[in-house]
């Protein structure tokens, strides 16, 4: 959770709530934002614009200078920002979606924000009780591949529905749990899987395995792996007979039979 704010920052809603407006649906770049302003206030010890600069994104930049100046390096914010605005609950004003890969660097230290080759998830912030508190990490390389989904919290929040590919082949929904935001299924190429309710880890597998683009045993191939290659299991597909997996960080996704997989 981020520290409480004063009155004075409640502002930043009412500066929020226009772009909320303008985009119910779908997560929108903030194009006012700009991460080497905040890093210029922050040198300067100076109050940010809150355009520029909005609270969370200040509060990250605190943080992040501390984390680059203990790895010997000096920190480098983005003149334009990376920092997308959704209204998940109704209210009129937008909660706020960044991550510190693509906002900032850390000369000397590149690795800092970095999450090889693996993208860094969106952490999705929320005002609440007068803190900005991180509700989310969504997987999105781009603010459209986020939209606003039918189902609805009693409180007001919105499931998000997350298209990380061109045509949608694997749509993520994350569902609202009372105080945060949990991936809770997909839909690849037609088929449901079940994420909180699945097996999760890493497992070996018990033999040559082919992982499937589909949950059939006559999908197209992706990848085909040796026996005691371990894979990490997403979820499990409708009907319980196929996993989807992730046999590493930079090969594609797929499905195997849970035959396949050597569980304890």
């Amino acid at each position: 959770m981020l520290r409480a704010l004063p009155p004075t920052v409640l502002l930043l809603g009412a500066l929020c709530s226009a772009a909320a407006d303008a985009q119910p649906a779908r997560a929108a770049r903030m194009t006012s934002v700009s991460p080497a302003h905040c890093v210029a206030a922050l040198e300067r010890e100076t109050s940010p614009d809150l355009l520029r600069c909005p609270t969370p994104l200040r509060v990250a930049v605190e943080d992040a200078q501390t984390s680059c100046r203990s790895a010997g390096g000096k920190l480098v914010g983005v003149a334009e920002g990376d920092v997308w605005a959704i209204d998940v609950d109704g209210d009129g004003r937008s909660e706020l979606a960044f991550a510190l890969d693509g906002n900032l660097s850390c000369t000397d230290a590149w690795s800092v924000f970095s999450c090889g080759s693996s993208q860094c998830p969106k952490a999705l912030y929320e005002l609440r009780d007068g803190a900005w508190t991180v509700v989310g990490s969504i997987f999105a390389e781009s603010p459209e591949q986020i939209a606003l989904g039918t189902a609805r919290a009693p409180d007001g929040h919105r499931a998000l529905e997350v298209c990380p590919q061109d045509g949608c082949p694997e749509r993520w929904i994350y569902e609202w749990q009372g105080a945060s935001y949990d991936a809770t299924r997909a839909n690849v190429r037609g088929t449901r899987i079940e994420i909180a309710s699945s097996v999760h880890g890493i497992y070996p597998l018990a033999a040559a395995t082919t992982v499937r683009a589909t949950a059939r045993a006559n999908g197209a191939e992706v990848g085909r792996y040796d026996a005691g290659t371990e894979v990490a299991i997403v979820g499990t597909a409708e009907g319980g007979d196929w996993y989807y997996v992730s046999p590493c960080d930079a090969c594609d996704n797929g499905f195997v039979p849970r035959s396949a997989v050597t569980l304890p």
